[in-house]
């Protein structure tokens, strides 16, 4: 982030610390069947998931020629490779001749793709290069039987995909620059591109895909949820919030961040008193803590279940061991408070399907919570 635009947040957060008030907006309703309904959840997927840009893992999981990383997404079996030329490239993960996926779940190095059904055998640049009994496949000529692209691109540390199948070459390309806008330009600006991953998590979610983002969008349940691990860190329930597009990003001041106000502004920096959020929508959270980053993909799985895929991004590979207990407690500290959302949105979700109510409440200081579900209507619309 540019320093003015530092300095432009700083000024907003004191103005608002000094006169006692937050960021505001309309109170709403969420109705229930958000959460549960399966057709509402399968156009969730065809409209949302498979249309916008989805982080599913760091670049530098796919660091040497013929890494590969097997993986679904919003139901699209993906295969994400770096070529021999070092290109990235996204593929369904399915062979061409009887549809049997080409590899498992997880990360590998290969030279090749080998089909385990019947060997049929594909480049990395998903070039069909040899099956058994080609004489009887007249029909299938080998440039029609080339993997299914889908598109891809590397940006802000991340591999991005649309997990769609793509019509031509220049369909497999996406626009990262103009998708992430001026907020990607923020994380560009501090070194993003360049930044490592020291942590790789995934797991399963027993809660719809939204609840973690409604629960990540607003501040108002830190000092209550979070008593017991980054409550204290923070000014209670204040946020100030910037959108483009559906894309959200929230400035969180912490105690302390006062005293900058003693300070000639271009002495000021975000850095260690202010964390910063950046959601990219529809499911992509980045967590701006000054000197590393935290991120979580969520995707849909069912409408009460998904599935979390979470990277900490850090500057460079830990240079010793100090280096590495120092961002261990970082990565401590951020789970114990992140693990309680997680927790809480799961508690949500058992209850929905009782009836005891048909909507859930968003306050005015819950408003981010409100925009996301605001545009996620659009989109479905």
């Amino acid at each position: 982030m540019q320093h003015d635009e530092q300095k432009a947040l700083i000024r907003r957060a004191l103005a608002l610390i000094a006169s006692g008030g937050t960021e505001r907006g309309e109170p709403s309703l969420s109705p229930v069947s958000r959460y549960l309904d399966p057709e509402r959840h399968a156009r969730e997927v065809e409209r949302i998931f498979r249309r916008h840009p989805l982080a599913l893992c760091p670049s530098a999981a796919l660091a040497r020629p013929g890494d590969t990383l097997a993986i679904d997404a919003a139901g699209m079996p993906l295969l994400l490779v770096r070529t021999r030329e070092g290109e990235l490239r996204g593929f369904v993960n399915a062979c061409r001749h009887r549809g049997a996926r080409l590899r498992p779940a997880g990360a590998s190095n290969q030279r090749v793709f080998v089909c385990p059904y019947h060997s049929w055998t594909y480049g990395l640049d998903g070039s069909l290069r040899g099956r058994p009994g080609e004489a009887d496949f007249p029909h299938a000529p080998a440039a029609d039987c080339q993997l299914a692209r889908v598109p891809v691109a590397e940006a802000l540390g991340f591999v991005w995909a649309i997990p769609r199948v793509a019509k031509d070459e220049d369909d497999a390309r996406i626009d990262m620059e103009s998708w992430l806008g001026r907020f990607g330009a923020d994380l560009r600006h501090w070194g993003y591109d360049r930044w490592v991953p020291f942590d790789q998590r995934e797991f399963a979610n027993a809660a719809n895909w939204k609840i973690p983002f409604e629960a990540n969008l607003e501040t108002y349940h830190f000092q209550y949820a979070h008593r017991d691990s980054i409550a204290q860190m923070f000014h209670d329930n204040l946020l100030i919030a910037d959108h483009e597009g559906a894309h959200q990003r929230l400035f969180l001041p912490k105690r302390g961040i006062e005293r900058l106000s003693e300070l000639p502004e271009d002495q000021w920096q975000l850095g260690p008193h202010s964390n910063v959020i950046y959601y990219f929508f529809p499911a992509t959270f980045i967590l701006h803590e000054g000197d590393h980053a935290n991120a979580f993909t969520v995707l849909p799985e069912a409408p009460e279940r998904s599935r979390v895929i979470a990277t900490m991004l850090i500057p460079e590979p830990p240079a010793n061991e100090k280096a590495q207990r120092h961002w261990r407690r970082n990565l401590d500290s951020y789970w114990g408070a992140l693990a309680e959302d997680f927790a809480l949105g799961v508690s949500v979700q058992s209850t929905l399907a009782s009836g005891a109510q048909a909507s859930l409440y968003l306050g005015a200081t819950e408003c981010c919570s409100a925009k996301f579900h605001a545009d996620v209507e659009a989109a479905l619309s």
